[in-house]
């Protein structure tokens, strides 16, 4: 299939079968063929091939060639693109005789003459440019009805006066993938396993929010000694696993889990129940699990107008402290880490005793332990 360069295989091939179409006729002077813009002046008279629209191809919109198949170039179809053009007939500057016009619509006419005679261009076909091979199926090239609105907008966005055009489909035209699919190995011994079960298959969690420390309880069928639970990773969590975070399993009757980090991003994730045998995959499920921000402990001073440092799981640098309810000043709270955030308390706090919450990454966290205020 072709590269890059197809498009000008494609200019290339009209330019060349128009100036053939008017090579023998009596014209004088004959009319060029350019390929260009609508905005090009000239003072002889052209034909010219302009490309206005580039579009997918729907019938090989991701399709695999079907003289390879799968077997060359699986998960990388080729781009299969339809170039739309505009065949303008310019007639150059006015002579004395004001004639211009009568050579480039005879021009016209022949190259659409040519074009309706040699409409479909296979492989080695006269004109065909090499840039343009190899060919999925035959080069059409086919008249394309255009309205007179449709023209006005193509001139006007030139800012042009109304030319002669006539649209032309150019179809199917091929850029290859990049890559080229490369066949894993053959399988060097079979095996086949026969499991009890169809996969794991979640049921409930409970709950669906959770901070770090927090036990979770998984109902889940078709759990086998080969099934673990990820949790997926979030673009702002640390350094780890890239297929997710294992869960942390806690010994027992019931399935109970818990989250295995406390500086996890807050927000939703799915958290997968998959089962492998011998290191291949034997089903998987997922179900929604939201992070919530949490405050573990506190250290400081607790009184108005001091800092406190809040220890912290599930922090973001968009934490918002509330403290009894009410939220603290933006500018009181410094974002340490995930599991720091300082708060300077407000000169009006109350004294005694103050639940203390969160909210990071558009979740809110419940109210953690109480914030003993002093006088």
């Amino acid at each position: 299939m072709a590269g890059v360069t197809v498009v000008q295989g494609v200019d290339d091939t009209l330019r060349d079968l128009a100036t053939a179409a008017i090579a023998d006729l009596d014209l004088d002077p004959r009319p060029a063929v350019t390929v260009g813009p609508l905005d090009r002046q000239s003072a002889e008279p052209r034909l010219n091939w302009f490309l206005y629209r580039v579009a997918p191809n729907a019938a090989y919109r991701n399709m695999e060639p079907p003289n390879g198949g799968w077997r060359t170039q699986r998960g990388r179809p080729p781009l299969a693109l339809e170039l739309h053009y505009l065949l303008t007939a310019f007639a150059g500057d006015l002579s004395e005789g004001g004639d211009q016009d009568q050579f480039v619509h005879t021009g016209l006419l022949a190259v659409m003459q040519a074009l309706h005679g040699n409409a479909i261009l296979g492989p080695g076909a006269p004109g065909l440019s090499p840039l343009v091979g190899p060919l999925i199926e035959p080069l059409r090239i086919t008249i394309e009805p255009l309205d007179l609105d449709t023209l006005g907008k193509l001139w006007t966005a030139a800012a042009q006066p109304l030319r002669l055009s006539v649209g032309y489909l150019v179809s199917l035209v091929v850029v290859d993938a990049p890559t080229a699919h490369v066949a894993g190995p053959p399988v060097a011994e079979p095996r086949v396993h026969v499991l009890p079960t169809l996969g794991p298959r979640w049921r409930a969690l409970t709950p669906d929010r959770a901070s770090f420390g927090d036990d979770l309880r998984a109902v889940v069928e078709g759990v086998l000694p080969g099934t673990e639970f990820v949790l997926q990773r979030a673009p702002t969590d640390p350094a780890g696993p890239e297929g997710g975070w294992p869960m942390t399993v806690l010994p027992g009757t019931e399935l109970m889990l818990r989250l295995p980090r406390a500086d996890l991003a807050p927000g939703p994730r799915r958290l997968d129940a998959r089962t492998t045998v011998e290191g291949l995959p034997a089903g998987m499920d997922s179900i929604g699990l939201t992070i919530a921000p949490a405050v573990t402990g506190h250290s400081g001073t607790a009184q108005p107008g001091a800092t406190v440092t809040l220890e912290t799981a599930h922090s973001a640098p968009d934490v918002e402290v509330f403290l009894g309810g009410t939220r603290v000043d933006p500018a009181a709270v410094t974002a340490v880490s995930a599991t720091q955030v300082d708060v300077v308390l407000p000169d009006d706090t109350p004294s005694g005793p103050l639940p203390v919450a969160l909210r990071a990454g558009k979740v809110a966290g419940r109210p953690g332990g109480d914030l003993v205020v002093g006088p």
